[in-house]
């Protein structure tokens, strides 16, 4: 599901792009003519659309160099068949794309009792846009605090990281980003708050980082 909506993110943001790129009136372009001409120079075509998503891509890259993504069937192997005393249920992965940039997710269950956890590690290749879109909260600072639970941004063995707790519900979340490309999220019901800082500690972020 993340990947389809990335994908369709992807395209309205290249849509809207485009458009953009050729927005300008008849009188603005003929104005520009103009000013070339009177220049001496010569006036410019229309974007077609392949350099219109050059561009677009470019500015969703930023100035680094477009990586290739960890094949997901190698982050699937970081998901262990058995995590924070829970078991696995479920195993999956894949790898979706659009526009020239790829994204490799991913996922698995965990089960004990009533007790339920999911974890996905995603690799966006430091593409930034996806980052925004994906983990919002890696650019601002948030400590939220009431009777119900917590939300917060903080630094978990030297990566940034998110969590938030509901204590009336025992649900919750914990996210990390490493190396500015993996996206790893731990999400539960009905367990205990401590589940997923021990559920991320078993989870070998070391190993992961070292594949990109």
């Amino acid at each position: 599901m993340t990947s389809r909506k990335l994908i369709i993110a992807l395209f309205a943001l290249s849509s809207l792009f485009y458009l953009g790129c050729g927005s300008s009136s008849s009188e603005e372009n003929q104005n520009a003519q103009a000013s070339a001409e009177e220049a001496g120079g010569s006036s410019s075509e229309p974007k077609s659309i392949g350099e219109a998503m050059d561009e677009m891509q470019k500015a969703m890259q930023g100035d680094g160099e477009k990586k290739e993504v960890v094949d997901f069937r190698e982050l699937k192997k970081l998901l262990p068949e058995d995590l924070a005393g829970m078991e696995r249920t479920a195993h999956s992965g894949e790898k979706a794309g659009a526009l020239g940039f790829n994204m490799s997710t991913a996922t698995a269950e965990y089960r004990d009792g009533d007790t339920e956890m999911e974890v996905a590690i995603v690799d966006f290749a430091g593409v930034a846009s996806v980052l925004m879109g994906m983990a919002a909260w890696s650019t601002v600072e948030i400590d939220r605090e009431d009777e119900n639970g917590y939300e917060r941004t903080t630094t978990i063995d030297g990566y940034k990281a998110f969590e938030k707790y509901n204590s009336s519900s025992r649900s919750g979340e914990l996210s990390v980003i490493a190396s500015d490309r993996f996206i790893i999220t731990v999400k539960g019901r009905n367990i205990d708050e401590k589940a997923f800082r021990k559920a991320l500690e078993e989870l070998d972020i070391d190993k992961l980082v070292k594949m990109e």
